[in-house]
């Protein structure tokens, strides 16, 4: 296969992996605003796109296992790339997969909501407050997993344009200085067992015979978000190999 031929296989994979990269992105943003709204029709959306996305996935393998069979030998970076390819397609994939997961669990608290007070306050003789000084409540925590969401596609979509510019520097960044979501995540958790820590279980349960239920299924939600910076993360180490052809791109730790 002549080389022009070549170059125009490998540009319709990269639009191959930014569209899968754009489909999981508009996944990921109908779950949190199905979070935020309780608009279940959208959750059901998310889970009905996730075929989709499986299919986009395989297409991407075909076409790289295709061009990995028909064009042995390879240059050194079209085979990183090709290689590579696999492995961005699939963390792509399940955080497509994560996506359609947290869609599912608000499915699931959606029949929970029916005795709860729009805001749930548990307290003790202690007040119980977060890190930073707010009273918790299920409307803070709430708030703290639609932040860390934000968070988890902003990484997401500087993934994907580091990818589509071929950009090492903005990739390096990405998985070495963005630890937010990290932080945002562990506040959600701290919050979380905060509230229902030791005896103000127990009131709480008075108040309200799901927020156990309920609070389970945020830890869930906050652990899927957390979730998708890490596949981020895997997708930039990916970016680097494939212009650098480093296998880790920590290089400030060696």
């Amino acid at each position: 296969m002549a080389r022009t031929v070549l170059d125009k296989e490998l540009q319709e994979l990269d639009e191959q992996i930014l569209r899968l990269g754009s489909l999981v992105d508009d996944a990921l943003a109908k779950a949190l605003d199905s979070l935020e709204t309780g608009d279940i029709a959208k959750a059901g959306l998310v889970i009905e796109a996730d075929a989709g996305i499986d299919i986009l996935r395989a297409a991407i393998e075909e076409h790289t296992i295709r061009l990995l069979t028909l064009q042995q030998p390879l240059g050194g970076r079209d085979l990183r790339y090709l290689t590579s390819a696999l492995s961005i397609a699939g963390d792509l994939e399940r955080t497509g997969d994560g996506a359609a997961g947290i869609a599912q669990i608000i499915l699931r608290m959606t029949p929970l909501q029916s005795d709860a007070r729009p805001e749930v306050k548990v307290k003790d003789d202690t007040e119980v407050t977060s890190t930073n000084g707010v009273e918790i409540s299920e409307a803070t925590i709430l708030r703290g997993i639609l932040d860390l969401g934000l968070e988890a596609r902003r990484v997401l979509q500087g993934t994907m344009e580091a990818f589509a510019r071929r950009d090492v520097n903005a990739a390096r960044h990405i998985w070495e200085e963005d630890d937010v979501v990290d932080v945002r995540y562990h506040l959600v958790r701290h919050d979380l067992m905060a509230m229902l820590a030791g005896a103000r279980a127990i009131p709480a349960l008075q108040n309200d015979a799901h927020i156990l239920q309920r609070a389970t299924y945020l830890l869930w939600i906050a652990h899927k978000l957390e979730r998708v910076a890490d596949h981020s993360g895997n997708i930039c180490e990916r970016i680097v190999f494939i212009l650098e052809g480093e296998t880790s791109i920590k290089r400030s730790q060696e």
